[in-house]
């Protein structure tokens, strides 16, 4: 049977979040004001959210929302899991979405310390199903030479 479950996440950062759900190609309209979900027969069965992927995006009836939780300080998922996972995979939100969001997280952190520490370069390397995200920084040495006499 069709129904809207909770999922509860570690995503907390907002702009992350709806950047790596378009770099899934997910297509995310986002709300100031929660705002209510499709199901997969017509209505909202309660449900809103601030962010949501419109079920026609993945060629489902029903809509993935993200909800903020105000007493946990993240973000829940509420999706269909009878429309969700034949069209998105068992592991999307727990492998897919969080490596998205991950990068994206990394990205703003390297940004964050750019400015103490100077030019940032990241590297991506993907060996099987583990991706490495390196940063170098370009740290700025002082070099002094004394003269012995």
């Amino acid at each position: 049977m069709s129904h809207f479950s909770t999922v509860k996440t570690k995503l907390v950062n907002r702009e992350c979040l709806v950047q790596a759900l378009q770099d899934l190609k997910l297509n995310p309209q986002v709300h100031e004001t929660a705002q209510p979900l499709k199901g997969y027969y017509g209505g909202s069965q309660g449900q809103s959210a601030e962010i949501i992927v419109s079920g026609h995006t993945i060629k489902t009836r029903a809509d993935i929302g993200f909800k903020w939780n105000q007493s946990s300080g993240v973000y829940d998922v509420i999706h269909d899991s009878y429309e969700t996972v034949p069209k998105l995979g068992k592991d999307f939100f727990s492998n897919k979405l969080m490596l998205a969001y991950g990068q994206r997280m990394v990205r703003v952190k390297a940004a964050e310390l750019q400015e103490k520490f100077g030019e940032c370069a990241i590297a991506e390397e993907t060996k099987g199903t583990v991706q490495t995200l390196r940063l170098t920084f370009a740290g700025h040495q002082e070099v002094q030479q004394y003269v012995r006499r």
